[in-house]
């Protein structure tokens, strides 16, 4: 269960905010992308989504923190048209969380071939 309080006034995603309680441990995650330790990157913005989420998750789990923990999401896209492949994945690894968010569409990320990059946020008190 998470220590942080959620706001959502409007029902709805816009004005969403997260407030992080006074004790907590906060842990910054760099931007993921989908590129391997080789220099690879898969082509699919689907595929991309998919690692780059799962590599989010897996940093939480390490500094013991879980998807519930996630305060802010930063999302840079190239390719407007891979909306659907952020929300499936999004939905896939994310689901029930209500962190704040940001999606901005980008000219080029740091590799020609990076269609996403996702940067976080996260916060777990300690008691």
């Amino acid at each position: 269960m998470t220590t942080n309080t959620h706001r959502n006034p409007t029902g709805g995603y816009t004005r969403r905010s997260v407030e992080i309680p006074p004790g907590s441990r906060v842990l910054f995650i760099s931007g993921q992308t989908a590129t391997d330790e080789q220099g690879h990157t898969p082509a699919g913005a689907e595929e991309q989504a998919d690692i780059v989420y799962a590599k989010i998750m897996q940093t939480l789990a390490d500094a013991d923190m879980g998807v519930e923990d996630l305060v802010k999401t930063n999302v840079y896209m190239t390719h407007p048209e891979d909306i659907g492949a952020l929300i499936k994945a999004g939905s896939k690894y994310t689901a029930g969380s209500t962190q704040a968010g940001t999606l901005v569409y980008v000219k080029a990320l740091a590799l020609p071939e990076v269609r996403l990059e996702i940067e976080a946020v996260a916060a777990k008190r300690e008691d």
